[in-house]
């Protein structure tokens, strides 16, 4: 036993060596590439949702977090303005992060009544089931394991909202960052286009079995591929009002040298990729993935023009091409159609989901101040239902009722303060005058997270990992976007 013990510890003693050694070859440059791959993979196993993606997300994102550590105890990487501004946020990850581990811990029976009496009773009546006698301890949470790997998750998220505020600290980052997320929505747009159009539907790792004849990417639902394209384009939208010029001419000439100069710059490209995805977009005939999509650029781009004082041709250029010609002439090919005759036959009587919404409501009546525990909805509802609706649901179909449900209204209305805090960041960047990077870079976060507010009223977008990692990030790019427009 001793020998066996003293090879575990130094089996233990030699990963720690190799991850500080591998983190001390490891600079600040490859730290910030390796987190663009981490980005960019994790919308391709099914946007990280199955099990075994979620360790693969998590895995990638502690390790970068190790490294960035070892980094940061050797003086190679500084803190900076961005991670000092989001103080606010630092404290509201961490006390959401401590409540969902104090969701999954065994309890005094005393503490759980007096805190969740439906979670009381639950264990009361699953210690019965399985023959226990009644326990002295129990949980708030009516499904700890779940709430565990969740809360891991979560964790992760943080780690990775961490990252970015540290090592996207130059305007050549922000902008490649930017970028990436444009390459991860056109990859994804492309990919979903052609796989329905060829009727060789695929998800990347396995045959696709549901929305068939759709757009979803190498997501499994079409609404969560449509919500990521709205972030994707949000940052694409960012990119062209940064590169947009305000110049004046005085002859043809001047013009056309103008024109040819565009033709010859990646403007076109990014131009070329904002209409790809768009395609994907309206290819998923989601209905609330659309009406979030336009209706977040329309009231960014308003917001934009009042705060900037002014409406430049380029503005209102990029504004116009993208309604008139990628809605009415590029979408025509493509379903807009089909995705306004879905608008049109939606009736909210037929629909299941008002059924679940409303126990669902039930759910944080119950247990509004605990939550039933994060990642328990699937555990929680079959206790709520009442009947009336069928088949499978293990998300809400509604954020803004799945996060209040599972965490309690406490931890839901921080979270909450927590985006409005970087929407608020988001519009004070927009509103500087010096440097249109930092403008279309709050643009692009603004956009991206409105969208997502609007989507998460009929759907679970932040359920879904990749979706909920870009999310995050959008919101720390409005942070950096700020702190970087005042230093300027």
């Amino acid at each position: 036993m001793n020998f066996y013990h003293r090879g575990h510890r130094d089996h233990q003693g030699l990963k720690l060596f190799s991850v500080v050694f591998v983190a001390s070859v490891v600079n600040k440059k490859m730290l910030f590439y390796l987190l663009l791959a981490t980005l960019l993979w994790l919308p391709l196993p099914e946007a990280s949702r199955p099990d075994w993606a979620m360790v693969i997300l998590s895995s990638l994102v502690y390790t970068l977090a190790a490294f960035a550590t070892v980094s940061w105890v050797r003086g190679r990487l500084v803190i900076t303005p961005a991670f000092r501004a989001a103080t606010p946020l630092h404290i509201g990850f961490i006390l959401v992060m401590a409540w969902m581990w104090f969701q999954q811990i065994p309890l005094p029976m005393a503490w759980v009544q007096a805190l969740s009496p439906s979670a009381a009773e639950y264990s009361l009546q699953a210690q019965a089931a399985m023959g226990l006698p009644a326990g002295t301890y129990g949980y708030l949470s009516l499904a700890p394991e779940a709430t565990h790997f969740s809360a891991l998750l979560t964790t992760a998220y943080y780690l990775l909202f961490c990252l970015t505020l540290l090592l996207v600290d130059s305007r050549k980052r922000l902008e490649q960052l930017l970028m990436a997320f444009v390459a991860a929505g056109t990859f994804q747009a492309v990919f979903g286009s052609l796989s329905t159009l060829s009727g060789a539907e695929w998800l990347l790792f396995r045959e696709k079995t549901s929305y068939l004849g759709v757009a979803s990417g190498t997501f499994v639902n079409r609404n969560s591929f449509s919500g990521f394209l709205e972030m994707t384009l949000a940052a694409g939208m960012g990119l062209l009002i940064a590169r947009l010029q305000n110049n004046r001419f005085t002859s043809w000439r001047e013009r056309l040298m103008a024109a040819l100069q565009v033709l010859m710059s990646n403007k076109v490209l990014l131009r070329s990729a904002l209409a790809i995805m768009v395609i994907g977009l309206v290819m998923s005939r989601s209905r609330m993935g659309n009406t979030a999509f336009f209706s977040s650029l329309m009231v960014t781009g308003l917001i934009y023009v009042v705060i900037q004082r002014k409406l430049t041709r380029g503005m209102v250029f990029l504004f116009a091409s993208l309604l008139i010609i990628d809605t009415v002439i590029i979408s025509q090919w493509f379903g807009l159609e089909q995705v306004m005759n879905r608008l049109e036959r939606t009736s909210m009587e037929r629909e299941t989901r008002p059924n679940v919404a409303h126990v669902t409501l039930d759910m944080i009546k119950d247990n509004g101040l605990t939550g039933t525990g994060g990642g328990s909805y699937y555990t929680a509802l079959p206790h709520y239902h009442d009947g009336s609706w069928g088949g499978f649901y293990d998300l809400a179909h509604n954020d803004y009722l799945q996060f209040p449900a599972e965490m309690g209204v406490p931890a839901f209305l921080i979270l909450a303060a927590m985006v409005l805090f970087c929407l608020y960041k988001a519009f004070r960047a927009m509103g500087q005058k010096r440097k249109k990077l930092y403008q279309g870079a709050g643009f692009a976060s603004f956009m991206g997270i409105l969208a997502i507010l609007i989507h998460a009223t009929v759907d679970f977008n932040l359920q879904m990992p990749a979706n909920a990692a870009y999310f995050v990030v959008l919101m720390a790019v409005s942070l950096i976007a700020h702190s970087r427009s005042k230093a300027s």
